[in-house]
């Protein structure tokens, strides 16, 4: 048995909260995440938060010991101080994990995206040390952009995501539904491709345009698998 699903079932209190991460709630995963202390291979809070939306959005369900798996890179609970610190941080990320899929339920996406009766969806992204960030934009010899920006390791986890499931190449490979993809891929890549100066810390929509492109994801992989379930 995977050690996560035997950690998860010898300490059934870290699956017992339902109540919505609070904003402090988030702070705290977000630093906890980050804590140097944490193995290596463990996921920054950015990156894993963009990875559980692609897992959420994914068009085939994902296991919660896979992704946990992936997101602490180990196959077990990290050492991060003690039996307590670990239920508490496995507690965080779960609830996590439940607000990204409730977020995009049919019932709150429609409230968020069509009634304007409910807040978008906010991805866990930080604060990027102006020193680090390169402006205007410059290219490598490879055409990648040189320097950081905000949002890059929260798109980063999300393609890291999608690349674990062949069912994305049938939307990244075709045209007419390409464009969905393209405002996550702009915090991916730093810029867009073919336009010279065109960055995602330079366009204040571009984060609202990503956010309301993981909404027609999550709905077209949800018509997409409704229309193989009728065949």
């Amino acid at each position: 048995m995977n050690p996560f699903v035997t950690y998860i079932a010898q300490h059934p209190a870290v699956l017992a909260d339902h109540h919505p991460l609070s904003e402090a709630e988030q702070d705290e995963l977000f630093e906890a995440l980050n804590d140097p202390k944490l193995p290596d291979d463990c996921m920054t809070a950015e990156m894993a938060d963009g990875f559980l939306v692609g897992c959420a959005l994914s068009p085939h369900a994902v296991e919660m010991a896979d992704w946990l798996e992936e997101v602490f890179g180990q196959g077990s609970m990290p050492d991060c101080g003690g039996s307590a610190a670990r239920d508490h941080l496995l507690s965080l990320v779960l609830r996590r994990w439940r607000d990204i899929q409730h977020a995009f339920t049919p019932e709150v996406a429609d409230r968020v995206m069509h009634k304007g009766t409910e807040p978008m969806f906010t991805p866990l992204i930080g604060e990027v040390d102006p020193e680090e960030v390169v402006l205007p934009i410059q290219l490598d010899a490879e055409e990648r952009r040189v320097g950081e920006w905000q949002g890059r390791d929260w798109a980063v986890g999300f393609f890291t995501a999608i690349q674990r499931d062949e069912t994305w190449q049938h939307l990244l490979e075709d045209d007419e539904h390409w464009p969905m993809v393209a405002p996550v891929l702009l915090f991916f890549q730093g810029h867009e491709t073919g336009r010279d100066g065109s960055a995602p810390d330079e366009d204040p929509e571009a984060l609202a345009n990503m956010i309301r492109s993981l909404y027609r994801i999550s709905a077209y992989w949800r018509t997409f698998n409704q229309a193989l379930t009728r065949h």
